[in-house]
C-alpha cells in the first residue's frame, strides 16, 4: 500500500483505528487547500474512537512556527529515563517516523515493532541522516521506562529510536493530536506518521507496509 503524502505542515484524520482488527484500512483523510492525497481505499472502515482531525498550516505560514504552535512542548521520557520537549528535543529540524505501541501488547505491537526494526536498518544501509524514530507508548501508566527499554532490546533498536512515555495526561494529549488516540489501549492505531517539521511535508501509512516502501517514502518525503 503507498502512502499518501499531504503536502501540509500537519496530517488530518488517522489512518486505521485498532491494532486488533487484521491489517488496516485507509478511511479517506479530510483535504487542506492545496494539499495533496490519492484516492481513497475503497471500502475502506471508518475509524474507532478517532481522535479530532489535525490542524493544517494557513497559506505562507512557516511550518515550522506551524508545528511549534500546534505540537507544544509536552515532555516525555524515553526509554532510558532521559526527559524530551516532543517539538522542540524531538520534531525540530529532522525527519521523523512516528507509530505506536505498548510494552504489554501481546498481538499486533511486536510485528510492528520488528517491521520498524528493518526500516531502521535499512535506513542506516542507505545512509539516511537527519532522522528519529519515535515509538509512543499508548499505556504510559504501565510504560515505565525500564519496561520500554526491555521492549525495544527485543528488537535491537539502535540509537536513533527512542520509545517514549510520559505522564498520562500530557500523553493523552499528544495522542489525541497525532490522531491515535482510543479509549482502550488494545485498540490503539497501527498507522505510521513520517513527516519533516522544517517542509510542512507529512504522509500516512500503516506500520506493517513493506518496509522498502516505508524507506522510500522517507527518502522521498519532499521531493517535489
Amino acid at each position: 500500500m503507498r502512502a499518501h503524502v499531504l503536502q501540509v505542515a500537519l496530517l488530518a484524520a488517522p489512518l486505521a483505528a485498532s491494532a486488533h482488527e487484521g491489517q488496516a484500512q485507509a478511511p479517506a483523510a479530510k483535504k487542506a487547500p492545496g494539499a495533496k492525497t490519492a484516492a481513497p481505499a475503497k471500502n475502506a472502515a471508518p475509524a474507532k474512537n478517532a481522535a479530532q482531525p489535525l490542524a493544517v498550516k494557513k497559506a505562507g505560514e512557516d511550518p515550522e512556527a506551524a508545528a511549534r504552535q500546534y505540537f507544544t512542548d509536552t515532555e516525555l521520557v524515553d526509554q532510558f529515563g532521559k526527559p524530551h520537549r516532543f517539538y522542540s528535543d524531538l520534531l525540530k529540524g529532522r525527519k521523523v517516523l512516528i507509530n505506536f505501541a505498548f510494552a504489554s501488547c501481546t498481538t499486533a505491537c511486536s510485528p510492528i515493532t520488528a517491521n520498524m526494526a528493518r526500516v531502521q536498518r535499512m535506513l542506516a544501509e542507505k545512509g539516511a541522516k537527519d532522522f528519529l524514530m519515535l515509538t509512543v507508548s499508548v499505556d504510559p501508566v504501565n510504560d515505565t521506562p525500564e519496561a520500554l527499554r526491555k521492549f525495544s532490546e527485543k528488537f535491537k533498536a539502535q540509537p536513533d529510536w527512542l520509545f517514549l512515555t510520559g505522564a498520562q495526561d500530557g500523553v493523552t494529549t499528544l495522542l489525541r493530536k497525532l490522531g491515535a488516540w482510543t479509549e482502550k489501549k488494545e485498540e490503539h492505531s497501527t498507522m505510521l506518521l513520517i513527516g519533516d517539521t522544517r517542509s510542512g511535508n507529512w504522509l500516512k501509512t500503516v506500520a506493517m507496509d513493506r518496509p522498502e516502501h516505508i524507506v522510500d517514502a522517507v527518502l522521498r518525503l519532499n521531493d517535489e
